[in-house]
């Protein structure tokens, strides 16, 4: 309990206390320890003198680090470049005699004493209107997002079950060109650990609607069940809303460490193979580029995961200064997931259905058809026109109409 339930739980038991007899007065005593947490003689004193029940005001110290300090302090800390009070006062105790000595500033001997003996904390104290006059104020999250995170397990690379079937990764890629500034698409681009099965869709805003929508859509179409998400802490993803998403589709949900990629290392590789190779790193926005991007991926998605060998890296030995990788066999990701016998009899049926219907030279020529319309948008687009003349196949491999549209090398997972 606070100060204030405290006192007047003790106001209220004094005359009891008083009144009773003295083994009455015992076990009185042993329940308010119970209650406030106080020491047995400090409640006896507190209930035989009720005026101490209320803390009495403290006297105020005298100031000794005045207005002369501080703006010494100010003048230093500018010269530094602004440090914080742990570095700062090192730098203060090195660096005060030294100018002083050499007549490169003064100050008098006070105030040099003053600034020798001033603790980290409070020369934190003394700057904080210049902190805050400067906008320098440290910026840190919120307390609810902390405590979100702290919900949410962290998960590393070596902690991943490669064999299960329906653990995805998660993450965005940015179509915004040169500049963030502005409205742009965004690729959530989707992998499974076990698989390899890749799917990516288009948002026109990086809220967190829209990333739960796009990631209901990519779970309609995967062909096996959803058991855990594990994006990076971005704001767009980690948020209550995908929190209560995943408890309502008994969904898992793990995050990676701030600022380490290697965490989420398989969906951050197919950002260059599945999205940057495909579209290139040009600024796409609007309805129409939405639009077209999200047929290519359809259609992509289909290239990439039902003709496209995937090896995988089986071991890795050192021998002095070099490295040894052995690869598994070659194989699709469709091949991995009927091989891998965690598939319904449905879904393998399903699966080997839509396999049977594609034609790969079909699929190519979809693929080129929707990147020169891609292309020829963002060449609409395109008012300067030596902008226009970055779209050549140095800039995006993809993006080339003599021959084939795609050629990608075998993937090295």
């Amino acid at each position: 309990m606070d100060a204030e339930a405290r006192n007047q739980y003790l106001r209220e038991l004094r005359e009891e206390y008083c009144l009773a007899p003295k083994a009455t007065k015992s076990q009185l005593l042993d329940e308010a320890v119970k209650r406030t947490g106080l020491a047995r003689k400090v409640i006896i004193r507190k209930l035989a003198r009720p005026v101490t029940l209320v803390r009495r005001p403290r006297a105020k110290r005298r100031r000794i680090y005045d207005a002369a300090v501080a703006a010494a302090i100010t003048e230093l800390w500018t010269l530094f470049d602004y440090p914080c009070g742990q570095r700062l006062v090192p730098l203060l105790r090195e660096q005060v005699p030294r100018l002083r000595q050499q007549g490169w500033w003064q100050c008098s001997e006070e105030v040099a004493a003053k600034l020798l003996r001033i603790s980290a904390k409070t020369a934190d104290r003394l700057l904080a209107p210049q902190r805050r006059q400067l906008r320098l104020d440290r910026r840190r999250g919120s307390s609810m997002r902390r405590l979100l995170l702290e919900q949410i397990p962290l998960k590393v690379a070596e902690e991943w079950d490669r064999r299960q079937v329906g653990n995805l990764q998660v993450d965005f890629v940015a179509h915004c060109g040169q500049s963030t500034a502005g409205r742009f698409l965004w690729t959530l681009s989707t992998v499974d650990i076990a698989s390899n099965w890749w799917e990516g869709e288009p948002v026109m805003d990086r809220t967190q609607q829209s990333t739960r929508c796009a990631l209901d859509a990519i779970r309609r179409r995967l062909p096996f069940r959803l058991r855990e998400i594990h994006p990076d802490n971005d704001h767009s993803v980690i948020n209550h809303l995908l929190v209560e998403y995943c408890r309502e589709n008994q969904i898992a949900l793990s995050r990676s460490r701030p600022l380490k990629k290697n965490d989420n290392c398989w969906v951050e590789q197919k950002n260059w193979t599945h999205v940057r190779k495909l579209v290139g790193y040009h600024r796409l926005s609007g309805g129409l580029q939405y639009r077209l991007l999200k047929d290519l991926y359809r259609v992509w998605s289909l290239w990439r995961n039902y003709f496209q060998l995937v090896m995988r890296l089986a071991s890795k030995t050192r021998r002095g200064s070099q490295v040894h990788r052995r690869y598994d066999v070659p194989a699709t990701p469709y091949q991995r997931l009927l091989a891998s016998g965690q598939l319904s009899q449905a879904a393998r049926e399903s699966l080997q259905q839509r396999y049977a219907s594609l034609n790969p030279i079909q699929l190519r020529q979809q693929i080129e058809q929707r990147q020169n319309e891609l292309l020829r948008t963002l060449r609409r687009s395109e008012t300067n026109p030596d902008s226009a003349r970055k779209l050549t196949p140095r800039s995006v491999t993809s993006f080339v109409t003599q021959r084939p549209a795609v050629r990608l090398p075998e993937e090295m997972t």
